[in-house]
C-alpha cells in the first residue's frame, strides 16, 4: 500500500519534543551548498522571499542583536521577529510570533556543504501542530533547496496538501489548513 508518507524521505520530517515547558519542533538538513550561502538565504531579505514565504510579502532585516527580520503581508498582520543572538555565519536566534516562542537555526560546515539545525521553541505545541507551524517549516526547507540552487520553485499546494497528508499518517494534523 502506498501512503502519503512513503513520498517523503522519513528523516526530512520534523520531530516534536513535548517538554514542561511547552514543545521543540526540530529539523535536520544536510544541504548541498557552503555555510555562507545557506547564511545569506535564511538573513538577506530578497534570498528569504525565495523560499520562506507562501506569498509575496515585504522582508526587511535589520541584522543585529535587538534588529528585527519583518514580513509584511497585504491583507494580513505582519510577522515580526526580534533578532536574539546573531553569531554570522553560524547562529541566527529570533522570537517567534506566539508568545514566548523563539527559533534557532544553527549552520554547521560539513565535508559536503552545510548541516541546518533549525529549532523551535514553543509554550503551545498543540497550537502550533493545529496551525501548520511543524508543515509549512518542512515545506519551507524543502523550497530552500532549490532556492539556494538559484532555480526557487513556486508555492505548489498539491504538494502542500500532501505533506500535511503525511504529517497527519504520522498523527500531527494541522485542522486549519488541511
Amino acid at each position: 500500500m502506498n501512503t502519503d508518507t512513503d513520498r517523503f524521505d522519513a528523516d526530512r520530517f520534523g520531530t516534536v519534543e513535548r517538554t514542561p515547558d511547552g514543545g521543540v519542533i526540530r529539523f535536520d538538513r544536510q544541504l548541498a551548498y557552503p555555510v555562507e550561502q545557506v547564511w545569506a538565504a535564511i538573513t538577506e531579505p530578497e534570498r528569504l522571499a525565495d523560499w520562506w514565504t507562501p506569498f509575496e510579502t515585504e522582508i526587511t532585516a535589520d541584522l543585529r542583536v535587538g534588529g528585527t527580520i519583518s514580513f509584511t503581508w497585504p491583507d494580513s498582520p505582519p510577522f515580526e521577529f526580534t533578532i536574539l543572538r546573531f553569531e554570522p555565519p553560524t547562529l541566527l536566534e529570533t522570537t517567534h510570533t506566539s508568545p514566548g516562542a523563539w527559533q534557532r537555526w544553527e549552520l554547521e560546515p560539513t565535508a559536503d556543504g552545510t548541516h541546518l539545525r533549525t529549532t523551535y521553541f514553543l509554550t503551545d505545541p498543540d497550537l502550533a501542530i493545529e496551525r501548520g507551524d511543524i508543515v509549512g517549516l518542512h515545506y519551507g526547507l524543502d523550497r530552500l533547496e532549490p532556492a539556494l540552487a538559484g532555480t526557487p520553485v513556486p508555492v505548489d499546494m498539491e504538494a502542500f496538501g500532501a505533506l500535511l497528508a503525511a504529517y497527519a499518517e504520522r498523527g500531527l494534523k494541522a485542522t486549519q489548513l488541511g
